[in-house]
């Protein structure tokens, strides 16, 4: 896996929004302003057809190569998006014919895909871009939209290269998600808005929150979530706490003010993306809060990853070893949205303590609640006490494990030690 370097930046993407060296678009340059104005009147203007379907291709290629720098990486998109849409095919047109663990195996692939293509020196002896590595904008959320694609084709009506294209680097979406269903985008590039009119006025009301979010909050309060600007071992340990209770609202606020901004321009092309966060703040549970921050995220990997791998357990196990394996299904899943993220020793331990957190709590839901003669959501309801006290718990939690992918095991212990007044 790869060291951490210096802290994280909020430039506008986060983390996960891939690997790749370029520098990304503002969303409030002027040059971002004119496409997005581009793609409403061609998406508003043209009438429903090919013509239209075209110039909105137009649109995303333009935005597409102002990421993707030469042959390479235009070429292994290429083979991406071909591939992608030829297996869905081959899946629709040969049914039962083609055995269902051979899609399973491709699904499998692709994951192992993404985590070649995103850390080169992992598995350096038989990873074939070690020698070559792929600068990709975007890889993984091109990768989860080739996985749904897939796995669903079936269930896809509508089918078409070019509609696939367009799902696949739609621009608002394509650096940084959401990552989209084709169902949902399908209706909206073949038939338009069901409900539109739209009433503009909320629309640039939320791009405008985003941008207020993103540029006037986030970007302006780094410093305040910067432990490198002085040295942590230089603040005293007030500004540590500060330091460190604020890097999770600063992300929520570069990256929820992203998504509204993208939301709000799709909205206005007459396209409506879903929801990538549903109040994290009030989470009173690391399960709780992975249901309402990233949620497309977290919906995909639900989808493709943890309900199929908990059918398999409940269908091929005993009931003496479903609990326990639908317990290393939780911590499964969780190592995956944490590594998908990126591939380093701090995001191994941020999904290892996320993992085990989630894994004790089915744990204390199975024998805890029992004894305490409630189910969880009666025992909140109950006590408004204990869930404000479980929301803050939850809070610090999510961000004492944000330093671990932000600095690395070994100064993120040392940051914590210095919280407390512990010098190492």
């Amino acid at each position: 896996m790869k060291q951490e370097g210096s802290p994280a930046v909020f430039d506008g993407l986060p983390a996960s929004a891939g690997s790749a060296a370029v520098p990304a678009m503002p969303l409030n340059s002027w040059h971002f302003l004119v496409i997005c104005v581009a793609a409403v009147l061609v998406v508003r203007g043209l009438p429903v057809g090919l013509v239209r379907k075209a110039a909105l291709a137009a649109v995303n290629l333009y935005f597409l190569f102002l990421f993707v720098w030469g042959l390479y990486p235009l070429a292994a998109l290429l083979v991406l998006l071909l591939a992608t849409y030829g297996l869905g095919e081959l899946k629709v047109r040969c049914g039962d014919r083609i055995p269902g663990g051979v899609w399973t195996l491709v699904i499998a692939a692709l994951w192992v895909l993404l985590f070649l293509v995103k850390d080169p020196n992992l598995a350096s002896g038989v990873n074939p871009f070690s020698a070559h590595p792929l600068r990709l904008v975007g890889i993984s959320y091109l990768v989860f939209r080739s996985i749904h694609y897939i796995a669903d084709a079936e269930c896809l009506e509508g089918r078409s290269l070019l509609t696939f294209v367009n799902y696949a680097i739609f621009f608002p979406t394509f650096l940084a998600g959401p990552i989209e269903r084709y169902e949902r985008f399908q209706v909206f590039h073949d038939s338009g808005d069901p409900q539109a009119p739209m009433e503009p006025l909320p629309i640039f009301h939320r791009i405008a929150n985003g941008l207020v979010k993103k540029y006037v909050l986030a970007d302006n309060l780094l410093a305040w979530g910067s432990l490198s600007h002085p040295p942590a071992d230089q603040l005293a340990p007030p500004m540590l706490w500060l330091s460190v209770m604020s890097l999770l609202v600063l992300l929520y606020l570069d990256f929820s003010g992203y998504c509204d901004i993208v939301i709000g321009v799709a909205a206005l092309m007459g396209f409506r993306l879903m929801e990538n966060f549903n109040r994290p703040f009030l989470a009173t549970s690391v399960q709780d809060f992975w249901t309402r921050w990233h949620i497309s995220l977290t919906s995909i990997v639900r989808d493709y990853v943890f309900t199929p791998l908990s059918h398999f357990v409940v269908y091929h196990f005993s009931r003496r070893w479903q609990f326990p394996l639908a317990c290393a299904v939780y911590f499964f899943a969780m190592m995956l949205i944490a590594l998908w993220h990126n591939t380093t020793w701090g995001f191994f331990v941020f999904g290892l303590l996320h993992g085990a957190m989630l894994v004790g709590l089915q744990v204390f839901r199975r024998y805890g609640y029992p004894r305490l003669g409630r189910g969880p959501r009666e025992f909140f309801d109950r006590s408004p006490l204990v869930a404000w006290g479980s929301r803050a718990m939850n809070y610090a939690f999510v961000s004492f494990t944000m330093l671990f992918w932000q600095y690395g095991p070994a100064e993120s212990v040392s940051i914590l030690g210095r919280m407390v007044g512990w010098q190492p």
